[in-house]
């Protein structure tokens, strides 16, 4: 039978599916992965462990596919390009479809021309599952705020799970890279790819490494990992 609770819990907590919370109605919160909004109220249509923050909800589990989630950022893929608009592999069940002119300041004579392999930093600003999603590398405000077209660099499959932790903000999981490497850069998009380029080949494939032990060692232990892959690399 499902539970029916008073508050969203202020701390992680495990939830089944039909577990019902109320939101209050001072907040104006995003819900996010394995919730439904229903009559004033948010239910589980997902088991697993209910996080909030001061913007959104959402259940974090290890999905094996990305499911698309409006405003979300994501990191795509261009595989092909059907007239003004381009097919985009996020990783889920559907090719995402992007705006040839979704980006700052692009019209129809000046707009980036993207070609399949190219890499983007996006968000999601349509995601029904009965349609494609649609992607935008501007926010609501037509800038791009950090979206964009990504150059170089490399992109790290992770857990979903392990995704929105590196997005948290000051996450613990970042903060270690700081000590040994100078200029780096990380996008992490919440379907599961992380998008690394640092200053070099090797740090760029020192931090790849890092964040892949991430999902399996303990915080100490990927970093003692780290330290290693750094003084091995050189």
């Amino acid at each position: 039978m499902s539970e029916v609770n008073t508050e969203i819990p202020d701390k992680p907590s495990v939830v089944v599916c039909g577990d019902t919370f109320n939101i209050p109605t001072e907040k104006d919160l995003t819900v996010g992965p394995g919730l439904v909004f229903r009559n004033n109220t948010i239910t589980c249509i997902k088991p697993g462990v209910i996080k909030s923050n001061d913007k959104s909800v959402w259940i974090d589990r290890n999905h094996r596919r990305y499911v698309p989630v409006l405003e979300e950022r994501v990191i795509g893929i261009i595989i092909g390009r059907v007239m003004d608009e381009y097919r985009v592999d996020i990783g889920g069940a559907h090719v995402a479809m992007m705006s040839s002119i979704a980006f700052e300041g692009a019209t129809q004579r000046n707009k980036p021309e993207l070609k399949p392999g190219n890499v983007v930093y996006a968000r999601v600003i349509a995601a029904n599952k009965d349609v494609e999603p649609e992607l935008a590398c501007v926010n609501k405000k037509g800038k791009a705020n950090g979206l964009q077209v990504l150059e170089g660099g490399h992109i790290v499959q992770c857990s979903l799970g392990l995704c929105r932790k590196l997005r948290q903000h000051k996450s613990p999981l970042t903060n270690p890279l700081f000590n040994y490497f100078k200029s780096f850069e990380l996008c992490v998009g919440l379907n599961g790819r992380v998008w690394v380029r640092a200053d070099t080949v090797k740090h760029t494939v020192a931090i790849s490494i890092y964040l892949k032990q991430c999902e399996y060692m303990s915080g100490a232990d990927a970093v003692g990992m780290l330290r290693q892959t750094v003084k091995a690399l050189g």
